[in-house]
C-alpha cells in the first residue's frame, strides 16, 4: 500500500482528488507530501455498510439507528486524525449513506464547519443528494466508480464515459481505488485531457453551492 499511495501522489495530475483513511499511524505524513505536489485531500469516514459487521470498516464507524451523539463521537474521532483536508468521503457506507435520518446530522455537522462531502459512489440508493439539499451542504457525488473492473479495457471504457457526461452536463466525477493499472491509466487518460477540451479540477470545483 505505501508504494501505491507513493506512485498515486507522484504520478497522477494534481487535478485528481486523493482520500486518506484516518486508521493509519503516518496518513499526516501522506497528507502533506500529496499537498505538497498539488492534490487536494479528502477524509475517509468509515460508515457501516449493508453487510455489516462481515464486511468491517474498522472501529469508529458511523451506524444507522443509532443515538445522534454517538455518531458524532466517532466522526469528530474521524476528523481529529490528521489535518489538511477539504472534505469528507465514504469508507464504504451502503446502509449508512440510505438512511437519511443518520445522515442528515453528520452532513449538518459538515456544513457548519464548511467541509464538503463527496459520496464515492459504491453506495446504491444513496440519500446523501436529498440530504445536502435538506440541510445546505457542499456535496458532489460519483458518476462511476472507474475501476470496479480492473482491466485496462474497462478503465479506459469509465473514463471515455465520464468525458460523455461532462460533454453533455458540464462536468463528471468518477471514483477509484488506488490499485496499479488504475494509477497507470488515469494518469494516461489525464495526459490527453486539455487536447480533447477538458479540464481536470479537484472535487471542489464542481460541488453544489451550500444553500
Amino acid at each position: 500500500m505505501i508504494l501505491t499511495t507513493d506512485a498515486a501522489i507522484k504520478d497522477l495530475p494534481p487535478g485528481v482528488t486523493l482520500a486518506f483513511v484516518p486508521y493509519d499511524n503516518d496518513v499526516q505524513h501522506w497528507v502533506g507530501e500529496a499537498r505538497a505536489r498539488g492534490h487536494e485531500v479528502l477524509l475517509e469516514v468509515p460508515m457501516e455498510p449493508y453487510d455489516f459487521p462481515d464486511s468491517d470498516p474498522g472501529p469508529h464507524t458511523l451506524r444507522s439507528g443509532v443515538a445522534e451523539d454517538a455518531n458524532t463521537e466517532r466522526l469528530v474521532w474521524a476528523l481529529t486524525r490528521f489535518a489538511g483536508y477539504a472534505g469528507v468521503t465514504n469508507l464504504q457506507g451502503g446502509r449508512f449513506l440510505s438512511d437519511a435520518s443518520s445522515l442528515a446530522p453528520m452532513m449538518t455537522y459538515l456544513a457548519r464547519r464548511g467541509l464538503l462531502f463527496y459520496d464515492n459512489g459504491q453506495a446504491t440508493h444513496s440519500a446523501a443528494p436529498d440530504v445536502a439539499v435538506q440541510v445546505g451542504a457542499a456535496f458532489a457525488q460519483a458518476d462511476s466508480i472507474v475501476d470496479k473492473i480492473q482491466t485496462t479495457m474497462e478503465i479506459d471504457r469509465r473514463l471515455s464515459s465520464l468525458e460523455s457526461v461532462a460533454r453533455s452536463r458540464g462536468t463528471a466525477s468518477g471514483s477509484a481505488f488506488l490499485y496499479p493499472v488504475t494509477i497507470e491509466r488515469v494518469k494516461s487518460w489525464a495526459s490527453g485531457l486539455q487536447g480533447r477540451g477538458f479540464v481536470l479540477v479537484p472535487a471542489s470545483a464542481i460541488v453544489s453551492a451550500p444553500k
